[in-house]
């Protein structure tokens, strides 16, 4: 299915480009297309005469063929079909028609439809007042609905911020008023619930003369009269599960990386995803004095030195009195756009200018690195190839980073089994080299599972942790979900965990499900995202209010699935994302890689989004941009393999000729040699 045209008229009117380009649309226009998204396909002379009044027939009709020669003209496209009604095109959605049908909810929104007015349009603007008043039943009664499930699950906090929001569309809706009233009084706070009452009956009387009806004036005296329970304590997983307050059966581990500290060398911890490489390189690592931690992000690998970008921000942000010299800064400029000065900088021609670029990185690395002893590199499996290899030229500069000696020392963590075959030989060579030692770390044996859970006061610790150990096979991430699992379900006794399900998979996602339909939302939206996580940014993929995005993603740290602006763990976010619909992981993907464009976010990361929603077509030019960004920095074997995927989706869109063009565009590129 192509990706559509969509009119955005919930806001300022917005038609976006199947590419996510905006384009101008006036408004009588936009109410046009509107009118056609809601009430289907109507004849041209009751258009004409509803948007063009008070004038002759003919010169109405020829007003609305104008009109629709203009809008073809400026989007090249037909969005409005003639014949033998005129009807909105099939690729095209209106938010507006989304929400009435219930594809989308709205928890969200007070406004819409404002840029739609037409002073000289008076049966087009009862249309609109009647469609407005609709749009807000619409929206009542799904607050309604999120208040009600919000209250099922017990989040009365959640369902308070949601039931404001009620009053938002509304101030003298007594619905709104009798809802606030009854969550105060669930959340057992009786005085805000009849100051809500007073401040309604005073409204009422000052707006409108009015009294309040019997059945509100009622509840508020049950109220004051304590005749309403308030909700139960709901169980709260305790922060300690998040960081287990104890580092526990790493004792072997932790003393080879005594010895290898000792010895000056290089540390990498290896193993699977969750088995707490990140916890013991930390701990180890403060016990020593301060230290940076740099981490890698899903998501970065097709995106040349998007790594490095993402280490140089974050040093600089550590250090922030480090004045760069300008060589440096100009050095840095290909890759951070925040130091460029006008124009964008020249390629990289030759070796000589790569060794500048990347004795810029190793300047900016020495001048950030005072005051901490060890750097501590995360999650390097993450990591595209051209930062590996600026990985691999500090660690061979490494008796110059600190000066004096002062040299903080490598802790290097990556997924053993995620880690590409290539980066497996680097890390080899230096092993061998006597310059850096691999340990791996293992998953908790039995006796340790004890150990951890009576850390965690879990009740009856000794008699659980044989379940829980062959649940999770020891995976210290896998214990602590199934530990939230025991205190969301409130069972601990010897019977509670055998119903603790073999998947941890099916345990994360349980957990999920507990969650509000707008936290679900914001976790899968985050998931999506990736590597560009942040409250503002989600709010802006489902076009929702900060309010409202703030209260889901509150729900989501006390649910210990995000922490800040990020997930608790790489295994949540993947499981997040698995389980989401394909159908909603298209849709999310799309949008993503639209707001991602407005956004200047790099090529690769946009193209990836267009492949996983399912549009070749528009993957395709993004990839081929990523392709030439890549060469622009001398990295000729990524920018092959960008050129490639490009040819690819053009093949996959049925594109033959481009895509034969860019293979050999990926054969020029393979074969580049930098000048001598």
């Amino acid at each position: 299915m192509p990706t559509p045209w969509r009119l955005h008229v919930l806001g300022p009117p917005a038609l976006i480009r199947p590419d996510g380009t905006l384009l101008a649309c006036d408004r009588r226009t936009a109410g046009l297309m509107t009118y056609l998204a809601v009430e289907g396909p109507t004849h041209r002379h009751a258009i004409a005469r509803m948007l063009w009044p008070g004038i002759p027939d003919t010169m109405a009709r020829n007003n609305l063929i104008q009109a629709l020669r203009r809008l073809e003209k400026h989007t090249r496209s037909v969005l409005i079909t003639r014949a033998p009604l005129l009807a909105l095109a099939p690729d095209v959605a209106v938010d507006l028609k989304e929400l009435l049908d219930g594809t989308v909810t709205a928890v969200s929104g007070t406004g819409g439809l404002e840029g739609l007015e037409l002073d000289d349009a008076p049966d087009f603007t009862e249309w609109l007042m009647a469609t407005r008043a609709r749009l807000g039943q619409v929206r009542e009664r799904d607050a309604q609905r999120a208040v009600d499930e919000a209250v099922a699950r017990g989040d009365v906090a959640g369902a308070l911020v949601l039931a404001r929001h009620l009053l938002d569309l509304d101030p003298l809706s007594e619905l709104g008023h009798r809802v606030l009233m009854r969550l105060h009084t669930l959340d057992g706070d009786r005085p805000s619930a009849l100051r809500v009452y007073r401040r309604y009956k005073t409204r009422l009387a000052r707006e409108l003369g009015a009294e309040p009806h019997p059945d509100i004036v009622q509840l508020a005296r049950d109220i004051d009269a304590g005749r309403l329970p308030r909700a139960p304590e709901q169980p709260r997983i305790p922060m300690a599960v998040l960081r287990p307050p104890h580092l526990i059966g790493r004792e072997d581990a932790w003393a080879r990386m005594e010895e290898a500290w000792a010895a000056g060398k290089t540390i990498y911890l290896a193993g699977a995803p969750g088995v707490g490489k990140t916890r013991l390189a930390q701990d180890f690592a403060r016990s020593k004095g301060p230290a940076l931690y740099l981490q890698g992000r899903p998501g970065e690998q097709d995106v040349p030195f998007s790594g490095a970008v993402r280490n140089a921000r974050a040093r600089l942000a550590a250090a922030p009195h480090v004045q760069l010299p300008e060589w440096v800064r100009d050095e840095l400029a290909r890759v951070l756009p925040e130091f460029r000065q006008g124009e964008t900088p020249e390629p990289l021609l030759d070796e000589q200018e790569r060794l500048q670029f990347f004795q810029a990185h190793l300047e900016m690395v020495r001048l950030t690195s005072g005051g901490y002893v060890a750097t501590i590199t995360d999650d390097i499996q993450y990591y595209d190839q051209a930062t590996m290899d600026l990985g691999v030229f500090f660690l061979s500069q490494g008796a110059t980073l600190g000066g004096h000696g002062d040299v903080p020392r490598h802790l290097i963590v990556y997924r053993r089994d995620e880690f590409p075959p290539e980066s497996q030989r680097t890390v080899e060579r230096h092993v061998n080299s006597g310059s850096a030692v691999r340990i791996d770390v293992e998953p908790l044996p039995e006796a340790a599972v004890t150990d951890l859970l009576s850390s965690l006061a879990v009740p009856d610790a000794p008699q659980v942790s044989g379940l829980i150990t062959h649940s999770t096979g020891g995976n210290v991430q896998y214990v602590l979900e199934a530990v939230k699992h025991l205190y969301e379900t409130g069972s601990f006794t010897l019977d509670g965990p055998r119903d603790l399900p073999a998947s941890m998979a099916t345990i994360i996602h349980q957990r999920l499900q507990r969650l509000s339909p707008t936290a679900v939302q914001v976790a899968r939206a985050a998931a999506v995202l990736r590597t560009d996580i942040s409250i503002e940014r989600v709010a802006e993929l489902l076009n929702a209010s900060l309010l409202t995005i703030a209260a889901a993603w509150e729900e989501l740290e006390v649910a210990q699935v995000l922490t800040g602006e990020r997930f608790s763990h790489d295994l949540v976010q993947e499981n997040v994302l698995m389980t989401t619909p394909a159908p909603v992981r298209q849709i999310l993907h799309r949008s993503a890689a639209r707001l991602l464009a407005l956004h200047a976010a790099p090529p690769a990361v946009i193209a990836s989004h267009w492949h996983a929603a399912g549009e070749p077509a528009h993957a395709a030019e993004w990839f081929a941009r990523a392709a030439q960004a890549a060469r622009a920095t001398l990295r000729v074997q990524e920018a092959a393999d960008l050129y490639r995927a490009a040819a690819q989706a053009h093949q996959d869109a049925g594109d033959e000729v481009q895509a034969s063009a860019l293979l050999q565009l990926a054969r020029d590129a393979a074969g580049q040699r930098p000048a001598p």
